[in-house]
């Protein structure tokens, strides 16, 4: 169980209101990791939304097995594992703590049960996630301008560059 007050620390539930953060504290578990601790790797199933209370978590990727590429550097107030709310989801991205992290984590399967129950909460985790979503596209959208902004070479390869910055 987990209280109103520490769900409201998350982002993405700010604008949630209380009955249905009460119904997500009773679902959800508090718990603590250490440095270097692997949530989930590339490939694994995925069943379990997280939270970050406390802490950094980095998303990763593994191009040889020299070079990671970090996707992300997760901060407080920040989720991640959003898969876990489709079933039969792998990971495309290791999440590993890169110091303690306190993190709230819900069961996904639970989780698409409570919407079936609860239309509104769903509204809401839709839109939270759909928020997220939407400000990493353009995060990653502004890397690629500014890559090819440090690289014109690349500018004849694209055909439409407009495509790289899609409105969702």
């Amino acid at each position: 169980m987990v209280k109103i007050e520490d769900l409201k620390r998350i982002n993405m539930l700010k604008q949630v209101p209380n009955h249905l953060l009460a119904i997500l504290g009773q679902e959800a578990q508090l718990s603590i990791y250490g440095v270097n601790t692997q949530l989930f790797t590339v490939g694994d199933p995925i069943d379990i939304y997280y939270m970050l209370i406390m802490g950094q978590v980095a998303l990763k990727v593994a191009l040889n097995p020299d070079v990671d590429v970090i996707l992300d550097n997760l901060q407080s107030g920040q989720s991640f594992g959003s898969s876990a709310l489709l079933k039969g989801s792998k990971a495309s991205y290791t999440a590993v703590c890169q110091e303690p992290c306190e993190v709230i984590t819900l069961y996904g399967p639970r989780m698409i049960e409570l919407f079936e129950t609860h239309p509104e909460l769903a509204y809401y985790m839709m839109v939270g996630v759909a928020g997220q979503y939407k400000r990493t596209m353009d995060i990653r959208a502004r890397m690629i301008i500014k890559t090819l902004d440090m690289h014109p070479e690349l500018n004849h390869r694209i055909d439409d560059i407009e495509q790289l910055t899609p409105t969702y």
